[in-house]
């Protein structure tokens, strides 16, 4: 496989202006200089902030004072529920060209390059492991990014991601983004121009950088992770014991620590918990903690769990909470967490595609789409009740239902015919003629003999 030469990395020529095909094939392995557009600023920020400078703050500030980071905003379970909806869900939709037909409606493009590239983005990773990380980085970070290989023709031949700590934001002059990546497979320090890099953002404040979910919900995650902590210590220690030890006399301070001392190792952890309590020399126990139905534990950490499915857009059904569930509404909520959770992100991928993948004059008649029929695909009884609408109707032939089955298409040359009702036809139409009367029929009928009087014939 050939790959492409360092030089064309570096940017692509201003003036004169070429498209990616022109200029790969007319100058690629020269180094190039964007000297009018040099790059003066590197965006940082909330959205985007330099992964050393949290790393070195403990994670981003909670009111709770649990840090928020990454990597334990996944130990969260309702994010990391979220997340592994979403990447995989996403993943399991299947990229496709399609040819923008002149009298409108659409035909899969089979033979394109890029159905290559989508079953195999580069060597080491499937199209599932791929765009999965790439939606992983997305939902942690707000931005993932994905270097475009290509051969000395500009034709995508490999998608290579970027981990977004590996990645270094420039923006130049006119308004441009560049990036600075460090990779071990393509090369560190090595500076890539947008028309290589995608770049997939999460809602931005500013245009060029998308927000990091983690770092604007760091109040929401870490009221989740300090409830999850609460818990762990709460069972830890003792669910229900927790008080003050009252002694009538005066106790010595090495007495006081005996008396704590024996207390805790008979009566806090979870193996320990519920066990009587005998109390010596008039002391007694002022129980000062409240439980866990006083402090509304379990409904706070429920509470969570809907707030985090709020923060992706994930019906909380995703994730196993069913209060607001039913067997009526099941369905509308997939339905809605396809419209709002999955396409979104899915159109944001399409247009990048279209940008990045496709040529100028490729993009006036193809176009990259998902496929999202097994996701909205409904039970048998649901589908099987439509095709046969398609196929009364006209709209579907029988081969056509058979392929959305997985199923042998009919080879005796009437599985791809659409049937259409008699009574659908248009008003030309002329109804069947009969056939022509033969002449015997139109020959007069010869009269039937009289009887003669007297009998005879």
């Amino acid at each position: 496989m050939s790959m492409r030469p360092y030089g064309a990395l570096q940017g692509t020529p201003r003036e004169p202006r070429l498209t990616r095909r022109e200029f790969m094939t007319a100058g690629a392995a020269a180094s190039v200089v964007k000297a009018d557009a040099a790059v003066t600023s590197t965006l940082g920020g909330l959205g985007w902030p330099q992964p050393m400078l949290y790393a070195a703050l403990g994670g981003y500030a909670s009111n709770t004072g649990v840090p928020v980071t990454p990597f334990t905003a996944l130990q969260a379970a309702a994010v990391y529920g979220c997340i592994r909806a979403i990447s995989q869900d996403i993943a399991m939709l299947s990229p496709f060209v399609r040819r923008k037909l002149g009298g409108g409606g659409y035909k899969r493009e089979l033979r394109h390059p890029l159905n290559k590239v989508f079953q195999r983005p580069n060597r080491w990773q499937t199209w599932f492991e791929f765009i999965g990380y790439a939606i992983t980085s997305l939902c942690l970070r707000g931005n993932a990014f994905v270097v475009v290989e290509r051969d000395n023709d500009a034709n995508p031949i490999e998608l290579v991601p970027i981990a977004p700590d590996r990645c270094t934001i420039m923006l130049t002059d006119d308004g441009e983004l560049w990036y600075r990546i460090n990779s071990r497979r393509l090369g560190y320090g090595l500076i890539v121009p947008p028309d290589d890099m995608i770049h997939i953002k999460n809602i931005s404040m500013d245009g060029y950088v998308g927000v990091s979910p983690i770092a604007i919900a760091q109040d929401v995650i870490g009221l989740a992770l300090a409830t999850q902590q609460h818990g762990g210590i709460l069972f830890r220690q003792g669910g229900q014991v927790g008080g003050v030890i009252s002694h009538p006399g005066k106790l010595s301070k090495e007495a006081a620590d005996r008396i704590a001392n024996s207390w805790r190792e008979t009566h806090a952890g979870v193996q320990n918990a519920h066990k009587a309590a005998v109390l010596e020399e008039g002391m007694k126990f002022d129980k000062v903690a409240i439980t866990n139905e006083e402090a509304q534990f379990l409904e706070t950490r429920r509470f969570q769990v809907i707030d985090i499915c709020r923060l992706y857009g994930v019906p909380p059904h995703r994730l196993g909470e069913l209060d607001k569930a039913t067997l009526n509404n099941i369905e509308q909520q997939n339905q809605q967490y396809v419209d709002s959770a999955l396409k979104p992100t899915t159109r944001s991928l399409e247009q990048l595609f279209d940008h990045h993948l496709l040529f100028d004059d490729e993009r006036m008649t193809l176009e990259c789409k998902f496929d999202f029929d097994d996701m909205t695909r409904g039970d048998l009884l649901t589908r099987f009740q439509a095709y046969q609408i398609g196929t009364l109707n006209g709209w579907l032939s029988r081969n056509e239902v058979r392929a959305r089955e997985n199923l042998n298409p009919i080879d005796d040359g009437h599985g791809d015919e659409y049937r259409v009702p008699l009574n659908t036809a248009l008003p030309t139409d002329q109804p069947p003629t009969a056939a022509a009367p033969s002449e015997a029929s139109n020959a007069p009928t010869a009269a039937a003999p009289q009887p003669q009087p007297g009998g005879a014939a």
